[in-house]
């Protein structure tokens, strides 16, 4: 699901891909007005590279975005669920590299996944983010997780459930506008958090006429694999339906707007409360913003 979800909201203009020097090297194009972008399918060679690509740099994306459908399917087992941030160990044939206005991304970024505690007392990590690093099977022993993916001598940062979620939500609060730019995901994540709506509501309806997700873990294989072509397929059909929506939208507002002044955030303050107050901040002083007042799901 991780997946499909990834390749309708794409959050990087990757414009060029080369494969040279043991790297898979992405190239990053220029920010216009852009609200999602496209995937670069054509670029891509096979499986296993496009999800690697589909991957890159998604970690946070994978806890933050991912958080309701795992913890619904795995409520029934599980006793407790967390986070760790880990350096981790490259495995692919091909290093992925990000080129950011011709300049390589030489950042070493940490990598984030879910930690799942069974009811019987063993855990095991959840990390669909794996494939930028070579590694394609989603669930591992905890031991056999930190033994194979963490960096000799690097210990895991444990991180409480919820907190990627925090900081999606932390993103699109205080990145409402958009403007020509060589950076990625985080001006455009306003939106995504729209999909990720609507992949929630999905799920809870998709339940409700099919069938729980806690009981797919129960079926034999050849019923599951059914049930899951059904489910990725609805899924699917409405991120379209709803990325329509959100570029339809999009005609009939400004563009290239100017960046604003982010007002101070409050402790308690929710999202939908911040983005108003973000945008009548920015409407108070003329500058032009995405209203999002029109866009409704």
């Amino acid at each position: 699901m991780f997946y499909v979800f990834r390749e309708i909201a794409s959050d990087k203009l990757i414009v060029k891909v080369e494969r040279a020097k043991g790297e898979l090297r992405l190239f990053e194009g220029l920010y216009q007005d852009e609200i999602l972008v496209p995937f670069p399918a054509s670029l891509i060679k096979d499986e296993n590279e496009k999800k690697a690509v589909l991957t890159y740099l998604a970690c946070g994306d994978a806890c933050g975005y991912m958080d309701v459908a795992i913890k619904t399917m795995l409520g029934g087992i599980s006793s407790r669920l967390s986070e760790i941030s880990i350096k981790p160990r490259i495995k692919n044939p091909l290093k992925l590299r990000m080129f950011d206005a011709l300049k390589e991304d030489r950042n070493d970024y940490q990598h984030e996944a879910l930690v799942v505690r069974l009811k019987d007392g063993s855990s095991f990590v959840v990390d669909l983010a794996g494939p930028q690093f070579g590694y394609h099977l989603p669930v591992m022993s905890y031991d056999n997780y930190i033994k194979t993916m963490v960096r000799d001598k690097s210990s895991p940062t444990k991180q409480p459930f919820g907190y990627q979620r925090a900081e999606m939500v932390k993103g699109c609060s205080t990145k409402l506008y958009l403007a020509p730019r060589y950076s990625s995901n985080t001006d455009i994540r306003i939106f995504t958090e729209q999909l990720y709506r609507i992949v929630n509501d999905c799920l809870e309806s998709w339940q409700s006429r099919k069938m729980p997700l806690t009981a797919m873990l129960k079926l034999k294989e050849k019923e599951y694999l059914e049930y899951q072509k059904d489910l990725l397929a609805t899924v699917k059909q409405v991120l379209l339906d709803g990325r329509s929506r959100i570029e339809t939208f999009s005609n009939g507002v400004p563009k290239s707007p100017s960046r604003i002044p982010v007002p101070p955030k409050t402790k308690e303050r929710t999202f939908e409360e911040h983005k108003a107050e973000l945008l009548r901040s920015a409407l108070a002083n003329g500058h032009a913003v995405w209203d999002l007042s029109g866009l409704k799901f």
